[in-house]
């Protein structure tokens, strides 16, 4: 069996995509704290992903799409720390087994340890994570955190970035290494395209046991 490898965070997509994100209901969350006691969560509200047939997967983050809860913050983060003009987009890129994925048994709950690459500022760097995979209805297949990836600002070239944000907002530390945790929903690509027809409801409703 081929060994599942998985999807997170191109610029161009999939020449044919197999499985679509549903963004609607996929997410992505990150959290800092600052002055050493200040904990926030903050989200990226646009993302997109695609498997092909192949079994090679990626999900992108828009940047610009970072959504703190506070304007000027979220001006500053992609002015400053993104650079959102010159680098728009974070991705992670993979390979899964998509006969697996499809052989599993609606409602089935599957735990992996999955390794990509993280495309992020310039920088590549491998990621890994630890996942539970749930086939839902109407071939829809839920990928989602079991603890959160801990992202290092160094790794990424993000570092004076943070420095300029510590600046402008007057404080005294924030934290170099970022908590992410996300949820991603794929679908089949015929399912997915036939959802703007019809109306929408959760594919896990009654098959999560928890």
């Amino acid at each position: 069996m081929k060994k599942w490898l998985v999807p997170l965070l191109l610029i161009s997509p999939l020449a044919s995509a197999d499985l679509l994100l549903d963004k609607e209901v996929s997410q992505l969350n990150f959290g800092s704290i600052k002055n050493n006691t200040v904990a926030e969560l903050h989200r990226f509200t646009t993302l997109s992903g695609e498997v092909d047939g192949q079994g090679n997967a990626l999900i992108t983050i828009d940047l610009a799409s970072v959504d703190t809860r506070i304007d000027i913050r979220d001006k500053r983060m992609k002015e400053h720390l993104f650079q959102v003009g010159q680098f728009p987009n974070a991705v992670y890129s993979t390979t899964v087994d998509i006969d697996n994925i499809r052989d599993m048994a609606i409602g089935e709950i599957q735990q992996r340890r999955l390794k990509g690459e993280l495309d992020l500022h310039g920088n590549k760097k491998p990621l890994e994570l630890l996942v539970r995979v749930v086939k839902g209805t109407g071939g829809a297949f839920s990928v989602f955190t079991v603890e959160p990836v801990f992202i290092s600002i160094a790794d990424f070239g993000l570092g004076a970035g943070v420095d300029k944000l510590q600046e402008l907002a007057g404080l005294s530390s924030i934290t170099r290494a970022v908590p992410v945790t996300f949820t991603a929903v794929f679908r089949e690509k015929e399912a997915k395209e036939g959802d703007d027809d019809s109306e929408k409801g959760s594919p896990l409703k009654n098959v999560l046991p928890f």
